[in-house]
This record gives structure tokens, C-alpha cells and sequence, in this order.
């Protein structure tokens, strides 16, 4: 049975995986500002804040574009009753 749905129901967990991502890369962006303006913060040029949240930011919009660009159900581990 086709269904009318544009995205197949498999890849929609991976759509929510990779909002789930971006959400965290912009977590990782929260924060660190100095509790007095005339302070300056060290902690805006973390490691995590300039490297890893952007990456993860990234890879999760990357991951949205390959599951909607994707036709076919994306299947990590092919099982034996799987006919393609």
C-alpha cells in the first residue's frame, strides 16, 4: 500500500533525531555572558561554544536535508524478512 505521506515513516524518527541535534548545538550556544557589563567573560570563547555547537548545528541541518531529500526508507540494519 503506498502511502500519501510524503516522507516515509521510517525516516521521520531521523527527522526528529536531527532536530533533536540542531537543539542541542543551540544549547551548547546558550549563556556566558557576565552578570556586569563592565566584566568581560571568558567563557563566550569556549571550546564547546566556537567548535562544537556550530558542528552539531550542522550536522543536524545536514541530517534533515538527506532524510527529506531521501525517497526511500532509510534502514540502518537490513532484516531478513526485508524485501527490496
Amino acid at each position: 500500500m503506498d502511502s500519501k505521506f510524503a516522507i516515509p515513516k521510517e525516516n521521520v524518527v531521523y527527522l526528529i533525531a536531527g532536530l533533536c541535534i540542531m537543539i542541542l548545538g543551540y544549547l551548547l550556544l546558550m549563556g556566558g555572558g557576565a552578570d556586569n557589563p563592565e566584566e568581560f567573560n571568558y567563557a563566550l570563547f569556549s571550546f564547546s561554544r566556537m567548535y562544537i555547537a556550530p558542528l552539531l548545528i550542522l550536522a543536524g541541518f545536514v541530517v534533515e536535508i538527506v532524510v527529506l531529500l531521501r525517497r526511500r526508507p532509510i534502514r540502518l540494519f537490513n532484516r531478513k524478512d526485508d524485501k527490496r
